[in-house]
């Protein structure tokens, strides 16, 4: 306004990002309103270079009609994508699906954009020729498909009248900058914060440089004499614009610097200088920094009445966190303390995704929603999410998990209400859903399970194109499915999914399937699914509604020509800021250079000046995580190399001290949710120890009751009892859960059980083909497939021999099997009490019962039954001798025993724990009178309103992970040494 006065109206001003468009255009009117206007004519603002290939970043009127149009980007991909999967059709035996042959695309597409941009002719194929045959074979194949799309593709333009997008963007910077030399302007032109890399760009502002009223000013140009120009190479962060003033034909002290400053600006105009200057200097390449101690000494000759590298350091400072999660919260934290401020703002600037996503998440504990600027892919958004889930159950339609996913789905209507289908289906997942998956016959025969049917019927249209199909079939039968199942009785699916975050998005996708599909080979529904997953990663949704007013997560790029009263760059690892170079698939590093592509080194040129640039602002935070995902990290180099300097100028103390200045930030955030096992020591606070009244102890329906099975949990882990009968809870099981031990041992149960029903004395060879036939189903109804049947083959018959053998040794001993899997319940009366319970095998012969327990896992020994710490067995005779069981008479037990059937072998065996059998063993009399008396003992203790359910108190019985554990809290007292012991 100064330089143009009423004239910045007709102005045209290009500028890097759209981003730096927005934030001038809020300048302008910022300073309308100060100024009292109420109205005001804005300049023409517009982006001189995008990130989207799609939209051209500049495009005049006068220019358009004489460059042909840039090529479709979608029609572009999958026209690439034909050309690869028909290559690797004829070259390989492992042709390419779908996703497969994108995914390649991609990388061939940024090689045609770095060529056009470096304007390199493809075409000239000699100087690749020429090294191709001393590459590694991969690249030599490679090389092959470079050399088809070489000489295809242009014709392929030529065909549809239309341009690579690159090339289009350099013809029509070209052409206006003919026009602007033929005949200048009469309105001003700036162009500011390019730093011309891309040489179409470049020769335009040379052009605007040269004109009357054209105005170019360049971002963080070290125009200081001392600095040796010759010695700037690509890693440098000022190569780019020593490679543009070369451009303009200036010398950089020929570049005057931006006289328009504030007032708080030429305040700190000294110390920003040599912020610059420390900056330049930890930046050189470290091939340049050989005489670094000569370079300290120069800088401080050249400032004699101040402290050039205390100066720098004024406002920045680094804070090195232990781990991710250290450094997001310090960040957060940092971010919270600038909203106490009025009026001022905070950016965190990194190229880290994770780390910008931890930082959003922590801010929300303060209630404060910071959108993320480079956006959110869209398979992470609402719809993206939701399209996932419909083709991930199209790819397993009786997948409990898959079916969660999607009637959990906000989305998920199914022409009912907000939530209603949800609801459904989480009183139907606890039902049938939960452990082992059920059979589909057994859930279609639930009345409840209409809602599965309705879920089959929405996805029928897709399911009807069968095992392959045509690309563009699929996405239109998977739009017509996401309609339906998103529609409510009132709201269009079509509706609901367009205003839903990632809706416009996804339709895109959808849409670019429906009319570019044509070019990709037919896939199946699990090739869609990886089809997908490709195009919706690379697919960024932006924030619909702004980031924050006063803070805000930037990307480098976008960072650009921005500013905040405080700025964090976060992420400073190596890998991370700068990234690593990319794994080219197609060509070598030397077979780019000789084609005239870049290379990585013009890449951390760049990106240093970002960081240079953005390091510069007054106030400074740089962070990084010591550690991530639990391996040590390194230093991003130019963090390591300004430490370096300042240590080598100030010594190892004063340079921590800078450098460390404002760590209390750190100490800060740790503070926040840490706490020193000392504090809780020394605290009033206790572990976690249960004693309800007595009137609360058994609270469910069924009252004062317990399972012969349960006692032992009771003796070895009383919480369970606590959290099972006084709380009332049941641990869910895993959806979909894997076949385990216990369901072995189910099965072995439900197969000795139906046999003995069957055929209670056919012992014979006939009789084993029967209970083979028997573990055959029983396997089968607990959920095993048909191959893992077919693997438990050999132990079915090694079983059934055995145990038919101990059948007959039985016999002969003179036991008779005399009840199969037989129930028990007896009342207490004096403890107001039932003890139930299940026996796997009664036994009889003259002189009283058998109890067989069958055990698949290792059953408990002599020693620990006597001690009374697996009472089953006893409580089983005790039962016995008050006419407990069903259907059984009232006896005396003379034998307890274990068969052991293991899963992982075919052993089979028969313990014994009775006397005289055992030596060791006692009589089932004794053992019954014992084990009641411990049950006896357990009833009172806990009738005593004093007593504590403690968790795990036996040191010798407890296990890893019991099921109540976590509600215990277990593992955070055992962290602290405390003893569980009652």
């Amino acid at each position: 306004m100064t330089e143009f006065g009423e004239q910045l109206s007709d102005a045209l001003i290009l500028l890097p990002t759209r981003r730096a468009v927005r934030g001038l255009t809020d300048l302008f009117l910022q300073h309308s309103r100060e100024k009292g206007q109420g109205v005001m004519l804005m300049p023409r603002l517009n982006t001189l270079a995008d990130i989207d290939p799609n939209e051209p970043p500049f495009e005049p009127s006068d220019v358009a009609g004489l460059v042909p149009p840039a090529i479709d980007g979608t029609q572009r991909r999958f026209e690439m994508a034909k050309i690869v999967e028909r290559f690797y059709r004829r070259a390989s035996d492992m042709p390419l699906d779908a996703a497969a042959a994108l995914a390649l695309a991609d990388p061939l597409l940024t090689i045609l954009d770095d060529a056009a941009s470096e304007e390199t002719r493809i075409s000239d194929l000699a100087e690749l020729s020429d090294i191709q045959a001393f590459a590694a074979q991969h690249f030599q194949h490679a090389a092959e498909l470079y050399k088809i799309i070489q000489t295809y593709w242009p014709e392929r333009l030529r065909e549809l009248d239309a341009l690579e997008p690159k090339a289009r963007q350099v013809e029509v910077l070209d052409k206006l900058t003919g026009q602007w030399e033929a005949s200048a302007p009469n309105y001003p032109i700036i162009i500011a914060g390019s730093t011309g890399t891309l040489g179409a760009t470049a020769r335009l502002m040379a052009c605007v440089s040269r004109l009357p009223k054209g105005v170019i000013v360049l971002p963080g140009l070290d125009n200081s004499p001392e600095r040796s120009w010759d010695n700037v190479a690509e890693q440098h962060p000022q190569n780019s614009l020593k490679n543009l003033l070369g451009e303009f034909g200036l010398d950089r002290g020929q570049v005057s610097n931006w006289p328009h400053i504030s007032g708080v600006e030429k305040l700190q105009k000294p110390k920003l200088a040599a912020r610059r200057l420390l900056l330049a200097e930890s930046l050189v390449p470290v091939d340049n920094t050989a005489d670094w101690l000569e370079r300290i000494a120069t800088i401080r000759r050249n400032a004699p009445d101040t402290e050039p590298f205390v100066d720098a350091m004024d406002g920045l400072s680094v804070l090195e966190a232990a781990n991710d999660e250290d450094e997001a919260l310090t960040i957060a934290l940092l971010m919270r303390e600038t909203l106490d401020a009025e009026g001022q703002t905070a950016a965190l600037v990194t190229p880290d995704q994770g780390l910008a996503r931890r930082v959003k998440a922590r801010l929300r504990r303060w209630k404060v929603n910071v959108d993320i600027s480079q956006g959110e892919p869209l398979e992470e958004t609402e719809v993206g999410g939701f399209l996932t889930a419909i083709v991930d159950l199209l790819s397993d339609p009786e997948s409990p998990v898959a079916l969660a996913v999607l009637l959990n789905h906000p989305l998920t209507q199914l022409g009912q209400g907000h939530g209603v289908a949800k609801g459904e289906w989480q009183k139907l997942e606890k039902r049938l859903f939960r452990g082992v998956r059920p059979n589909s016959e057994t859930v279609k025969e639930k009345d409840e399970a209409q809602l599965i049917a309705r879920v089959h019927s929405a996805l029928g249209a897709l399911m009807e194109l069968g095992e392959n199909a045509a690309v563009e079939q699929w996405a239109q039968k998977l739009r017509d499915v996401a309609i339906e199942i998103a529609s409510s009785g009132e709201i269009d699916g079509a509706t609901l999914l367009n205003e839903a975050i990632g809706g416009r998005e996804g339709e895109a996708i959808l849409q670019s399937l429906i009319d570019f599909g044509h070019n990709l080979p037919d896939i199946t529904a699990s090739g869609l699914s990886r089809l997908l997953a490709v195009l919706m990663r690379g697919k960024v949704v932006r924030p619909p509604f702004g980031t924050h007013p006063r803070l805000s997560i930037l990307g480098p790029l976008e960072a650009r020509m921005l500013s905040a009263d405080r700025i964090i760059l976060g992420g400073l690892n190596e890998g991370i800021w700068p990234a690593t170079p990319k794994v080219e698939p197609f060509l070598s590093r030397a077979m780019r250079k000789s084609v005239g592509l870049s290379l990585p080194e013009k890449r951390f040129g760049l990106s240093a000046h970002d960081f240079a640039e953005l390091a510069a602002h007054p106030n400074v935070i740089l962070t990084r995580a010591k550690r991530s995902g639990g391996s040590p990290m390194v230093a991003s180099r130019w963090l390591w190399r300004l430490q370096t300097l300042l240590r080598g100028a100030l010594g190892q103390k004063r340079a921590e001290e800078l450098l460390g200045a404002q760590d209390y930030y750190l100490q800060l955030a740790q503070a926040l949710d840490s706490v020193t096992p000392d504090e809780i020591k020394n605290s009033q606070i206790e572990q976690p120890k249960p004693a309800p009244p007595v009137e609360d102890r058994w609270a469910f329906a069924k009252g004062r009751r317990v399972s012969i099975t349960q006692v032992k949990t009771w003796i070895r882990d009383p919480y369970t009892i606590f959290a099972k009968h006084t709380l009332g809870l049941k641990s869910l099981d895993p959806l979909d859960a894997s076949l385990g031990a216990g369901n072995f041992g189910t099965a072995i149960h439900d197969g000795l059980e139906q046999f003995l029903r069957a055929h209670k004395e056919d012992w014979s060879a006939q009789g084993k083909a029967k209970l083979i036939e028997f573990f055959r189903h029983a396997f089968e109804q607990s959920g095993y497939a048909d191959f893992e049947i077919a693997k438990e083959a050999s132990r079915f018959e090694a079983v059934a021999t055995e145990f038919l053998n101990w059948l007959r040794e039985r016999q002969t001993a003179g036991f008779d099997v005399w009840a199969i899997e037989c129930e028990a319940k007896h009342y207490i009366k004096e403890l107001d009490f039932t003890l139930s319970g299940k026996a796997d095998l009664i036994e009889r012969r003259p002189d009283g019962y058998g109890v067989i327990d069958y055990k698949t896992g290792a059953p408990p020994t002599v020693k620990v039954v006597k001690a009374g710490f697996d009472p089953q067995l006893p409580l089983s005779a005790w039962l016995l001798s008050e006419g407990g069981f069903k259907g059984v008479d009232k006896g005396q037990t003379v034998q307890l025993g274990y068969v052991r059937i293991k899963g992982s072998n075919d052993d089979f065996s028969y313990q014994t724990l009775t006397a005289p059998e055992n030596n060791k063993g006692l009589s089932a009399e004794d053992y019954a009178d014992e084990a009641i008396e411990v049950l006896e003992k357990l009833v009172r203790a806990y009738d005593n309103p004093e007593t504590i359910y403690y968790s795990q108190p036996r040191v010798q019985f407890t296990h890893d992970y019991g099921e109540f554990d976590d509600l215990a809290r277990r593992s955070e007292w055992a962290s602290l040494g405390r003893d569980y012991s009652a």
